[in-house]
């Protein structure tokens, strides 16, 4: 923002952005209370970088895409009005790394789950209020990082000095209805998504799982745990039909074409540890034309078989979060070489999420990410990036619900021939 000064000569000058225009410095005030409980464990021998400093350098990191290493953090810091602005010291590279890798990134945890209650998101999908559990979108995604880093080579040939490049997987867990990752963790290529969803089952959750998580042994481990789940089927998955339930029209128009009663067993032809559960068929015609029947798995027997289909189709959610994640937010270098470090710049990015999403009240789009961006390098206000974010959404609707409407139209014109 800029003022004119009166004069012979009349000339811009730049308005001294005030307390509440400063949303770096906002959003430190909003994360205080956490940070200050972070301060007693030490981030560097020195005993002068603290773990809150790693995360306010990481958060205004992921406010400036142009930030993209250790060095371009040090020199950033170099300018006594950074460090005075954000009370934190100077940050030498070499000082980062090690207190990267010596922390624990699942200490952010807590401020996770304080950003996610103020947050406060309403769900998205009204016709999901049925379901009183949460919904859980569960899925892992590969990011390629240095073949340097021999924890994370994910082949053979790799290990062996061949070709190829280094890959790290992010599993998350999705809520549905937030639109929004309530738990992030981060591994070697070569490690098992069902294996980390087993170490983080909680109870009283409705977890949807692609093909990837057909373990009868995990399905038995999430009823254990008090949870439902909801999972594709391989096509090559063996089970008995022991009744077959009746189609409503609702049901036919959401594209499903069985309802079943099944048991299912493992490929041996040992019986699992498993109750009688339910298999939905949905069948649909994807872009290309092409007719895709998916076979879902659930012990869900009070549902209808119509939403069933619509609960899988939300699964797609976690898939945009890696889009996201990769494309919008442009998360596509790590700052570190340790898992430790790659996981805390993991969660610090969601936290940049949480607050743009507690500012707008949605959950955030590459659009208020960028916009939000500005606001942090004092290209804007705050109040006037909120009202551009609010106009953005606002024609993303208008424009969903006339493509919804135009498909509509479209269908109806295809089964009248």
């Amino acid at each position: 923002m800029a003022r004119r000064i009166q004069g012979p000569a009349q000339r811009w000058a730049p308005i001294p952005p005030t307390k509440n225009q400063i949303v770096g410095r906002r959003y430190i005030r909003i994360l205080e209370e956490q940070l200050q409980q972070l301060r007693s464990h030490r981030a560097h021998g020195n005993r002068v970088v603290f773990y809150d400093h790693v995360i306010i350098a990481h958060l205004l990191a992921f406010f400036n895409p142009c930030l993209r290493g250790l060095r371009s953090i040090e020199d950033l810091f170099k300018h006594p009005s950074v460090r005075k602005r954000y009370a934190v010291p100077r940050l030498p590279k070499s000082t980062l790394a090690d207190a990267q890798s010596l922390f624990d990134p699942h200490l952010v945890q807590p401020i996770l789950d304080s950003l996610l209650r103020k947050a406060n998101l309403r769900p998205q999908d009204s016709r999901l209020d049925e379901v009183t559990r949460r919904l859980v979108a569960v899925d892992g995604s590969f990011f390629t990082v240095a073949p340097r880093i021999a924890w994370a080579l994910y082949n053979k040939s790799c290990r062996q000095g061949g070709p190829g490049k280094g890959h790290v997987r992010v599993h998350a867990q999705f809520d549905v209805r937030l639109g929004l990752p309530v738990h992030v963790s981060l591994t070697d290529g070569q490690a098992s998504e069902a294996e980390q969803l087993r170490a983080a089952l909680k109870k009283d959750c409705l977890y949807i799982m692609d093909r990837g998580f057909q373990q009868y042994a995990l399905l038995h481990d999430i009823l254990q745990s008090q949870s439902d789940f909801l999972v594709r089927l391989r096509k090559s998955a063996r089970a008995q039909i022991q009744s077959v339930r009746p189609l409503c029209d609702a049901d036919s128009a959401a594209g499903v074409v069985a309802d079943q009663i099944v048991t299912v067993g493992w490929r041996n032809g040992q019986v699992a540890a498993l109750p009688s559960l339910r298999r939905v068929d949905v069948r649909f015609i994807d872009r290309n034309g092409k007719t895709i029947t998916l076979f879902l798995l659930t012990n869900r027997l009070d549902l209808p078989a119509w939403m069933i289909a619509l609960i899988y189709q939300h699964r797609w959610q976690v898939e945009l979060f890696f889009r996201w994640l990769k494309c919008a937010a442009n998360f596509e270098h790590f700052f570190s070489e340790s898992l430790e470090g790659m996981t805390l710049q993991v969660y610090v990015t969601l936290i940049g999420m949480l607050l743009i999403a507690i500012e707008i009240g949605a959950a955030p789009s590459k659009y208020d990410y960028a916009i939000f961006s500005a606001v942090v390098a004092g290209l804007t206000t705050l109040e006037e990036a909120q009202a551009v974010a609010a106009k953005r959404r606002a024609e993303r609707a208008r424009a969903a619900e006339w493509q919804k409407k135009y498909n509509a139209r479209k269908a109806a014109q295809k089964n009248s021939r």
